[in-house]
């Protein structure tokens, strides 16, 4: 006969036990106890969970911030790998500086920015739109630091009124992207094309290639040479840059001028314009090769305005400019021919300001470890009625504090004669106006230079 056996709940059974034993009036606090523990096991479980949820959380905080960085870099960098990808980047260059100059007046001791180059902030953006093809476009404002002012400084009134003294923006405008604006199409092979307000060519090889101090520090040849009618910044210009090609490139500068919309002669006061006022262009060739680099560049283009009484017509600016700069390794000598005229409509005999010139220069660079050494002398010769020539001396030191990151000092001078009263200059700055001919103005300055 099979044997039955009674299987009871543990609860049960444990009653039956604590009964057999005497212990059932002690039952229910043992329950109690039971359930008690129970409840604190429970609790200790939901904390736990509470814990890894929260941590979970938090990891698919941290995952999704590790993302999203990853998704800004992959934009970012993505325009030179698929079509579509876009880049955006800020840049600028924060330069101060004192300086100890004398324009005539008395040698005054000044807070400046721009020594050593212009201070600004710019926003740089390019698309790719595939097959080697990107839109591009960029702004460019210039800052001075020690007073706050975008774009060109105004003149703070006083004895030197006649030019920014202190600070301003060397320009040729006032709008708040002074120094470039531009945007257009950038092809691998076929090059740039871009309209706005733009270098041109012949001033990119006077700061570049021609003298050892770049586009500032005291008697550096790119602020007298450009004189001789030399363009610096067009509005309403089209820009064309050709690819490389065995060391080769170009830079060609077309502008519509002032885009005035009148065909004839229009009078406002003493002067009188028409609708070819500014036109013309700027074309620049450039080659390097090893140590080698060389430039050569010319200009042709409308004056903006002319003296009613006594002149005809715009006159033209015309001229070329060749540089060269060879690197020893020990040193870096750099020199440039330039020659221009302003003539047409019988501005020779009339306005005559600078109707004729021609300049040289010879720099160098002397690289010490992380020290650099600058010298530079300009001549500048006015053939016109005026005869206003001009010689200027500069010497510069730099060192390299950290990346992007460099201490100046320079000295310059700027030597007139009888009939001339050219200021000198820097990246940034003006040593107030001469009034006097003939008066040499100088200058002394240390400052900091950071680009980022």
């Amino acid at each position: 006969m099979k044997k039955r056996y009674l299987i009871l709940p543990k609860r049960a059974l444990i009653c039956a036990i604590l009964g057999g034993l005497g212990l059932a009036n002690a039952m229910p606090a043992f329950a109690d106890a039971e359930i008690d523990a129970l409840k604190r096991e429970f609790a200790d479980q939901k904390r736990l969970i509470e814990r890894l949820l929260a941590a979970q959380e938090s990891q698919k905080q941290i995952n999704a911030k590790v993302e999203a960085q990853v998704t800004s870099v992959s934009q970012s960098t993505s325009s030179s790998a698929e079509p579509g990808g876009q880049s955006i980047s800020f840049y600028g260059v924060a330069d101060v500086n004192i300086a100890s100059m004398d324009s005539g007046f008395g040698r005054k001791v000044s807070l400046g920015s721009g020594g050593m180059s212009s201070s600004r902030l710019g926003v740089k953006a390019e698309r790719n739109l595939g097959s080697g093809l990107k839109a591009v476009g960029l702004a460019e404002a210039g800052l001075s630091l020690d007073t706050g002012v975008v774009g060109n400084g105004a003149v703070t009134a006083g004895i030197n009124n006649a030019a920014p003294s202190s600070g301003g923006a060397v320009g040729t405008g006032t709008q708040v992207f002074s120094r470039v604006v531009y945007a257009g199409l950038a092809s691998d092979k076929a090059g740039t094309v871009t309209i706005g307000r733009q270098y041109a060519g012949s001033f990119v090889v006077a700061a570049s290639t021609a003298n050892a101090m770049g586009v500032g520090l005291y008697g550096y040849s790119g602020s007298l040479l450009p004189l001789s009618g030399m363009p610096t910044r067009l509005n309403n210009s089209l820009v064309y840059l050709t690819p490389s090609m065995n060391g080769f490139s170009g830079w060609v500068t077309y502008t519509t001028g002032s885009e005035n919309n009148l065909n004839v002669n229009t009078t406002v006061g003493a002067t009188s314009t028409n609708d070819k006022a500014g036109q013309g262009h700027d074309v620049a060739v450039f080659y390097a090769n090893g140590p080698l680099k060389a430039a050569l560049s010319s200009w042709n283009l409308y004056n903006a305005s002319f003296v009613t009484a006594g002149e005809t017509r715009l006159a033209k600016r015309t001229g070329w400019q060749l540089a060269a700069n060879y690197d020893f390794k020990i040193i870096k000598v750099f020199g440039t021919l330039v020659q221009g005229r302003i003539a047409g409509g019988n501005y020779e005999n009339v306005t005559k300001t600078l109707s004729q010139t021609d300049g040289w220069s010879v720099s160098a660079h002397v690289p010490v470890g992380k020290h650099g050494f600058y010298a530079s002398y300009s001549s500048f010769n006015d053939k016109s009625l005026q005869d206003k020539d001009a010689r200027l001396v500069g010497l510069g030191y730099m060192y390299e504090l950290y990346k992007n990151t460099n201490i100046y000092a320079a000295w310059g001078k700027m030597k007139n004669n009888a009939n001339a009263s050219y200021t000198l200059g820097d990246g940034g700055n003006l040593v107030g106006s001469v009034s006097t001919p003939g008066f040499a103005p100088s200058g002394l300055m240390t400052g900091v230079n950071v680009s980022f």
